[in-house]
């Protein structure tokens, strides 16, 4: 019974993770994880309600969470993805020079090769991440909640 409890949890904890990238749904995860737990032990587990509000959360992590990405970045003047594509190679930039010609010389080079066409367009583009974090947030939040109902079932019926 700990190990189910275990494996459902290290499931569960996976797609949190998950809900942190976009394409991933992390939310419908945890849903499956309860829905395995349940069905081992039997569908009595979680009430009827639980289970509604469950899926509830689910909707708003993944279809809310869809519109209000869309609400967000719908006026910017930059795409998601290549808010995120600059930022990401950016970053990466800055870790290989860094570590091919020391961290004062590298990071020193590689902003004024590259980080000087990324300044024009650093307020778009910080706009859109702040944008996506927010989005991220919600769902978040909502695998965080689902987890904790899920637990509590666990815990005191299971």
């Amino acid at each position: 019974m700990l190990i189910l409890k275990i494996s459902i949890l290290v499931i569960m904890l996976i797609g949190q993770v998950c809900t942190l990238a976009p394409a991933l749904r992390g939310t419908l995860i945890i849903l499956v994880a309860a829905g395995i737990y349940a069905s081992i032990l039997g569908f009595y587990i979680f009430p009827l309600g639980i289970l509604l509000v469950l899926f509830i959360l689910v909707l708003i992590a993944e279809i809310g969470g869809k519109w209000l990405r869309i609400y967000l970045t719908r006026d910017s003047k930059v795409s998601r993805e290549y808010s995120v594509s600059t930022t990401v190679c950016n970053v990466a930039g800055i870790v290989v020079a860094d570590a091919f010609l020391g961290a004062l010389v590298g990071i020193t080079l590689w902003e004024l090769a590259v980080g000087k066409a990324l300044l024009p367009r650093i307020d778009d583009i910080s706009k859109v991440l702040n944008s996506l974090l927010l989005v991220a947030a919600l769902r978040f939040l909502c695998g965080i909640i689902m987890i904790i109902i899920i637990c509590k079932y666990m815990i005191y019926k299971g």
